[in-house]
């Protein structure tokens, strides 16, 4: 170790101790002070007006309390001296929350998400242009650390802390407080403390990074992202970006940190808050609670949420969801599309795509896209071909607005949607009041009837409902509601109620079947309780007449509530379409549909034409002004739906129709969509391909890639290479860090183990080999290839280890379980996004069986789970045919 620089790192040491404690001092002080922003600092509180404002002061005071706990636990996180123009040093010290206050002295503390911040992301040697209320300057780095605090029988100390300036480094230092007792021994004890301590320091000043060892499992903490990383989260937040990496390469950190910085407004610079401000909703949540994460699996959801504590950024299961239990809520609850107990919706969700052609997988864009023409025409033409039928109408004031309501349609095509839903919902008003005066003509003469009934006998709603008990509910009921669909229909309270409201209905379809010289079907039910009915109905002319009536009615009631109309017609839109293009033979099996079913794919499909549907209207300034309209009632109950941001992590496990569906939740005036993944680790078969896909859904997203990978050793990283370029020939652009210690061990091979008690006793031996050479034992994975071996494995391998006190848990279906130092056994299927120390796959060549087109997938997503250590076992005496070149990499243990 050379001697020029060890007395800089001691300096160093010495000061960044001193500025941890000074920094928790101050801040324990300030968590023992009492609330300065609560409701006791208001001077007068008026509880019926002043609630927002009490819970936004509450919310300030615990953010605040939280920032400064963070700060007493980990007062800083980077040391940086930088060099002004004129040659003057000044010293920066980066802190993972907003300091409050400054350790005096020339130093200056700064949030790492504030453009200070940016400086602990810079190599020695670069210039920063740092913009500061008083103009800009201009920074050289000159020296550099990165710190990890740790405070220990009350004193403060910095672990594994990599330092590096202009004439030094880089250079671990494992521990600072070692380091400076080491020197004080030195000093006073003479030439063999001396010699002793020099041997000690060896071990404390590592040449070089020194690769951290995963202990726990979970997401790594990466305090201080890199050069490239920190330029991405610090877009602007209008923008949208997909990042494309290989594992390890920080993807979903850097998509944390970007949220994290874009919910503070100290840190949206004046466009951005007047974005934020602007895009707020009547009654929806404030900027900084207006956010969305999408994630494919729940295992990942709750490491994703401790990810989020580690940031100080509160993150409830409405902000992270997975998008089939998401998809579940919009299709059921916010959309007429899957049917509930309370009535409403068409379709049962049914959890395949077995109704679908198998080429669909690869044509998920042209599907959607021909749907959209498909269904957009079938709503206007059905518009146009009432405008047709109400100018042909006898009453001249309907037939002139049916002229003027065809011209409106006409010009629909040629414009854009919201300014054609614009011109059409500009006549709602004059179409409510004519259809309001048709319907209590026609509701009156129905009543009338009725009321001439039960005035002649005084048992006849009696009598009338043991018939309609007689009545099975399976009886066709389609006459019955023609045309009402677009009526409020009340379910009645008593049984009287139920007979009146039945006799009004039949009296309906009696009149629209005379009016259209038809024959009510004598087996439907309408047709079975018109004959019970008989002479008890109205005269034929009247009947015709209010037929005709209600068929203007029905005609009228299409331009009543346009809006409404297009977006809770798209899933019966959707099943005439599916009809359609079965009898074409395109995208659908030949096989019977069942007219209620319905796969999550196709729900993506609707749900994606509906979301469009409504950000494109919200999107029109015109409509977002006049919102409170009636016409847009629909549009304002659904527009609590967007957020300012969304974020996907493994964006590629989902398909384009599901991306463009997130994306469609963000807010239209901002449209901020950040996503991350790897198209090498694609392991559902509707996953998105390539940036084509992402272009489709997003023509403005900008693609970048990120090559550093800080998770594997180099045997590992090079093995991952292989298997891309061996399975799919394609090349994966990756690096390791410089300056760090990438050197690793071989990957291991046990092959001919066929049986389970054999497959643990190898595992046993393996894992017993990492303990002895990283104690205590480090987070260690199991894979298997079905979820019905995750526990018969768990029980066999934790019998193997019982001589060595470890734990072995089934985590089945992905599920969280056990303590940090476990053992877990997964299914392959829901590892995807975490990451341990050493993993062990077992049974790879059995996998390639029965997964042949998605194995080459699941063997590369499994494989870079491992940081260190990886293991592979085989049924059978070699590898897959795939990846069997690649033998020789392998060594049978450790």
């Amino acid at each position: 170790m050379a001697t020029n620089y060890q007395g800089n790192i001691e300096q160093v040491a010495t000061e960044t101790l001193d500025v941890f404690d000074a920094i928790a001092s101050s801040v324990e002080s300030q968590l023992t002070e009492a609330y300065s922003t609560g409701p006791a600092s208001l001077a007068s509180v008026n509880t019926f007006t002043s609630g927002e404002a009490v819970k936004l002061l509450g919310e300030i005071d615990e953010a605040q309390r939280r920032s400064l706990e963070v700060l007493a636990r980990e007062p800083a996180i980077a040391r940086v001296v930088a060099r002004h123009a004129d040659g003057r040093p000044v010293i920066y010290y980066i802190c993972r929350e907003t300091p409050a206050a400054s350790p005096g002295e020339g130093k200056r503390l700064a949030g790492r998400n504030s453009p200070a911040g940016r400086l602990a992301s810079l190599d020695v040697g670069d210039e920063y242009e740092l913009r500061t209320p008083k103009g800009t300057q201009v920074l050289e780095i000159i020296e550099k650390a990165l710190l990890h605090p740790l405070r220990r029988n009350g004193e403060w100390d910095s672990r594994n802390s990599v330092l590096e300036g202009e004439t030094y480094g880089p250079v671990t230092v494992v521990s600072m407080r070692d380091i400076l007792a080491l020197q004080v021994r030195q000093d006073d004890d003479g030439l063999l403390e001396s010699i002793l301590a020099d041997a000690e320091k060896a071990s404390i000043l590592i040449e070089g990074i020194r690769r951290s060892v995963i202990t726990k499992m979970g997401l790594r903490d990466q305090p201080i992202l890199d050069r490239y990383q920190d330029e991405i989260f610090r877009l602007p937040l209008n923008s949208q970006l997909l990042i494309i990496g290989p594992p390890g390469t920080g993807k979903t950190t850097t998509l944390i940190r970007r949220l994290g910085q874009k919910l503070d407004r100290e840190f949206l610079d004046e466009d951005e808050r007047r974005l934020a401000d602007g895009s707020r909703f009547e009654n929806g949540p404030e900027h900084r609670h207006s956010w969305l994460m999408f994630t494919p699996t729940d295992l990942l959801k709750q490491y994703l949420k401790e990810a989020f504590a580690r940031e100080n950024i509160a993150a409830p299961d409405q902000k992270i969801a997975t998008w089939s239990r998401f998809r579940l809520e919009l299709a059921r609850n916010r959309f007429r599309i899957l049917r509930t107990s309370a009535g409403g919706g068409l379709f049962v969700l049914k959890e395949n795509d077995l109704l679908l052609q198998p080429s669909i997988v690869d044509n998920q864009k042209d599907w959607y896209e021909d749907f959209s023409r498909w269904q957009t025409n079938e709503f206007w033409a059905e518009l146009d071909g009432a405008a047709e039928l109400l100018s042909k109408t006898a009453a001249t004031e309907t037939s002139r607005l049916g002229t003027r309501l065809g011209s409106t349609v006409a010009g629909a095509r040629s414009i854009g949607f919201a300014r054609a839903m614009l011109g059409v919902t500009g006549t709602s008003a004059e179409v409510e009041r004519l259809l309001e005066g048709l319907k209590q003509e026609t509701d009156g003469a129905i009543k009338r009837s009725l009321v001439l009934q039960v005035n002649r006998n005084r048992s006849f709603l009696d009598e009338f409902s043991l018939f309609l008990d007689s009545l099975s509910s399976a009886d066709d009921d389609l006459d019955d509601a023609e045309g009402d669909e677009e009526e409020e229909i009340q379910t009645p309270r008593t049984r009287s109620a139920a007979a009146a409201a039945a006799y009004t209905r039949n009296l309906r379809s009696q009149a629209r079947a005379r009016f259209s010289r038809r024959v009510l079907g004598k087996t439907s039910r309408a047709g079975r309780i018109a004959e019970w009915i008989a002479d008890r109905t109205l005269p034929d002319a009247d009947l015709r007449q209010i037929g005709e009536s209600l068929q203007t009615q029905t005609e009228l009631r299409k331009f009543a509530n346009p809006v409404r109309r297009y977006l809770n017609g798209i899933p019966a839109r959707y099943r005439r379409f599916r009809r359609a293009r079965q009898a074409d033979g395109l995208w659908y099996t030949q096989d019977p549909i069942p007219l209620g079913d319905v796969g999550p794919l196709e729900v993506d499909l609707m749900l994606l034409g509906t979301l469009r549907g409504v950000s494109e209207l919200i999107g029109d300034r015109t409509i977002r002004r006049t919102i409170d309209e009636p016409v847009y009632s629909v549009l304002k109950e659904s527009q609590q739906l967007f957020r300012n941001q969304i974020m996907v992590d493994e964006a590629t496990d989902f398909s384009p129709i599901q991306l463009a569906c997130m994306g469609a939740l963000g807010s239209p005036m901002i449209e901020s969509f950040f996503a991350c993944g790897d198209f090498n680790q694609r392991i559902t078969a509707w996953g998105s391909r390539s940036a084509d896909d992402m272009l489709w859904a997003f023509p403005q997203i900008e693609v970048r890639p990120i090559q550093v990978t800080y998770r594997h050793s180099r045997q590992l990283s090079h093995l991952a290479t292989e298997i891309v370029r061996l399975c799919s020939g394609e090349t994966v652009d990756v690096a390791l860090p410089k300056n760090m210690d990438n050197e690793g061990v071989s990957p291991v091979l046990g092959v001919g183990l066929s049986e389970r008690h054999n497959i643990a006793r190898w595992l046993a031996d393996r894992i017993r080999e990492i303990e002895r050479f990283t104690e205590p034992l480090p987070s260690v994975a199991i894979l298997v290839n079905d979820e019905a071996e995750v526990g018969p494995l768990a029980d066999e391998l934790q019998a193997a280890l019982s001589g060595q006190n470890l734990n072995v848990v089934a985590c089945y279906k992905g599920q969280f379980a056990g303590q940090e130092n476990d053992i877990r056994v997964f299914d392959v299927e829901h590892i995807k996004g975490l990451e341990f120390e050493a993993v062990f796959f077992v049974g790879v060549d059995s996998l390639a069986s029965l997964h042949p087109t998605l194995f080459d997938k699941y063997l590369y997503v499994g494989a870079t789970r491992a940081a260190t250590y990886l293991g592979l076992t085989c049924v059978g005496n070699s590898l897959p045919e795939k990846i069997k070149s690649l033998a020789a990499d392998f060594a049978y243990n450790w």
